[in-house]
């Protein structure tokens, strides 16, 4: 661990909601960490970068040299209503970040790119990393197009492709659907218009996904794709109720059809069990009542 702490990490869309929770824990490793951000920042270590053009990857990466690369920089909502945008920061950012990496005289460690559990689509039950993937929506299939095209770097970088399901934390942005729970509480509303809340998804802890990534930088695994969940899903009742527990009042929640999306399933939870193989399970240590607490409290 002495000399893996000494390492430069660079990191894409440091700045994002995971960025900015990777950069603080890496640094607390002991990590050199550096990355791209969409405009300039005050940090010397951040760079502005437009990820649609390649030559700036090159530039930063040639000038930093890193051992470790996570790319994180992406369209992440899925409702976002620019389409073509979508397709083109999620494939064709990632295709230049490879090229530019390709281009290096070095060969990183290990480059983490981060998918989404999105490509399995509207799948039943616990998704593990054989099932053949069936996006329902651009997010998601852009995600899958942008896995196809990784896996032709595969004989040339050390690449880890991750899909993580559902995680929230400090700092995730109000349209998503903890965090609009939490501030309502905040804000001592007393009511709530929600989708169907009583489907089961996973809602993880940021830093355990961080903790995931970290743990898998520095692991054996390279040329593979990999779940990064923890198995357990809740209903959005319970985090209400927990949230009610908390804040010590009842809220009014009202089911609003426009919320909700068509054929939506039950129970979506992720398979662990690759992940557990490789970086082992310490999923217990992040409970949704520490991270609501965590938001509701910052």
């Amino acid at each position: 661990m002495e000399a893996l702490s000494k390492k430069k990490v660079f990191i894409t869309g440091i700045n994002g909601f995971t960025g900015v929770h990777l950069e603080k824990h890496l640094l607390q490793k002991g990590f050199e960490v550096f990355g791209t951000t969409l405009n300039k920042s005050d940090n010397p270590k951040h760079f502005p970068c437009d990820i649609l053009k390649e030559e700036d990857f090159h530039s930063i990466l040639n000038t930093i040299k890193p051992e470790y690369v996570v790319h994180l920089a992406a369209i992440s909502f899925v409702a976002s209503k620019d389409k073509q945008n979508i397709y083109n920061v999620n494939i064709f950012g990632t295709l230049n970040l490879l090229e530019a990496l390709n281009k290096l005289d070095y060969i990183p460690n290990k480059i983490l790119i981060a998918s989404s559990a999105a490509v399995y689509g509207n799948i039943e039950g616990e998704l593990d990393e054989s099932m053949c993937p069936q996006p329902v929506n651009h997010y998601g299939n852009s995600k899958l197009v942008m896995e196809n095209m990784i896996k032709s770097y595969f004989e040339k970088q050390n690449i880890i492709i991750t899909r993580p399901f559902n995680y929230t934390g400090i700092g995730q942005e109000p349209h998503f659907l903890v965090p609009k729970i939490v501030s309502h509480f905040k804000e001592n509303k007393s009511d709530i218009s929600l989708g169907n809340i009583d489907v089961y998804r996973e809602f993880n802890d940021v830093d355990y996904v961080i903790e995931c990534y970290e743990k898998l930088l520095i692991s054996n695994l390279k040329s593979d794709i990999i779940n990064v969940c923890s198995g357990k899903a809740l209903n959005i009742k319970y985090i209400i109720n927990s949230m009610e527990n908390l804040a010590n009042y009842k809220i009014d929640v009202t089911v609003n059809p426009d919320f909700i999306r068509k054929n939506e399933i039950k129970t979506l939870i992720g398979s662990n069990k690759k992940l557990i193989s490789v970086i082992g399970d310490f999923s217990s240590n992040y409970k949704i009542e520490g991270t609501l607490k965590k938001m509701y409290k910052h």
